[in-house]
């Protein structure tokens, strides 16, 4: 294992450290009272909020060891799993903050026990009802406007084209939608891998007691039947949603070559404009020198002939 480690962009510790939150969160609302589970939530989710970026295998081990101990407390109804989780979150902001401050970065402290304030945002979280889809139709650009051309980004393996920032909290929704439910097959999936294997041992005990004691399954369907074919569901629809982002990202990537094409073609028109403008004055401004070095001249023929009579 390397020295330094971030559990949040390991494919395994990031696993692990889903499972334990999740096996966490689910316990204390079964055995803690109302008031304590909910205290009991707003601890944990500190803890986790604050050990997400917790870099070595040292600090990443004592963590989860003390989720695990945390864990097997609750299993046992022990009620000082508050304490043992306000200490650990209280360690590991000091911690944190301890070492912002070694590398010379700002932080500003904010104490773990006040209260959130109200959510002041007011932003519609729902799609306009004049808006169209940037996959069928860009809509071109007011007159005297100059186009703005998009940007494909990546969050989390789900394409979109961003054309301003801070982007549509509607957008945000949908994105943070859409990776709720991957992250939910891919744990279906997982969670049926392993039940496959269960599934694989009751077909080889079915086996063994049909060929020693003659005693056969009721509905004569194997165990892993069943699970198969829900696995093989589950793993259709992620194969197909990934088939869908794929496309989708070919054709928003073609949509920003060709508004990259269109932004550099009316940046040419719009430079050949001005060029052309610019003749026009200056052919302008020289017409009126040339006129008035002729007024000029027809004025001063009069005066060199009385000169020479």
């Amino acid at each position: 294992m390397r020295s330094s480690l971030i559990a949040i962009k390991s494919g395994i510790h990031k696993a692990a450290c889903f499972a334990l939150y999740r096996a966490l969160l689910r316990r204390g609302r079964k055995v803690l009272p109302i008031e304590q589970a909910e205290s009991f939530g707003k601890h944990t989710r500190s803890a986790f909020r604050t050990n997400a970026k917790v870099r070595g295998r040292t600090a990443i081990c004592a963590a989860l060891n003390t989720g695990y101990e945390v864990l097997e407390d609750l299993s046992a109804r022990n009620l000082n799993v508050l304490r043992q989780l306000k200490e650990l979150s209280d360690s590991s902001r000091l911690e944190t903050q301890s070492s912002r401050e070694s590398q010379g970065t700002r932080t500003h402290q904010v104490g773990g026990d006040q209260p959130r304030p109200p959510s002041c945002d007011t932003r519609r979280r729902w799609p306009h009802p004049d808006a169209t889809s940037v996959l069928n139709d860009l809509p071109s650009p007011p007159p005297g406007k100059v186009r703005q051309v998009p940007t494909l980004v990546n969050a989390n393996h789900i394409p979109f084209l961003r054309f301003k920032k801070p982007q549509s909290p509607f957008l945000s929704y949908m994105i943070r939608k859409k990776n709720d439910e991957r992250e939910k097959r891919i744990d279906r999936l997982q969670f049926l891998e392993e039940l496959l294997l269960f599934a694989e041992d009751e077909d080889e005990w079915d086996e063994i007691l049909r060929e020693n004691h003659y005693i056969s399954n009721d509905n004569g369907i194997p165990w892993t039947s069943s699970m198969k074919d829900s696995y093989v569901s589950v793993k259709r629809v992620h194969r197909t949603n990934t088939l869908k982002r794929s496309q989708i990202a070919e054709r928003m990537f073609d949509i920003l070559q060709e508004q990259k094409q269109l932004a550099e073609k009316e940046k040419l028109e719009r430079r050949n404009k001005r060029h052309q403008a610019y003749k026009a004055r200056k052919a302008q401004k020289e017409a009126a020198a040339a006129a008035d070095r002729s007024l000029a001249r027809e004025q001063d023929l009069p005066a060199t002939s009385d000169i020479t009579a």
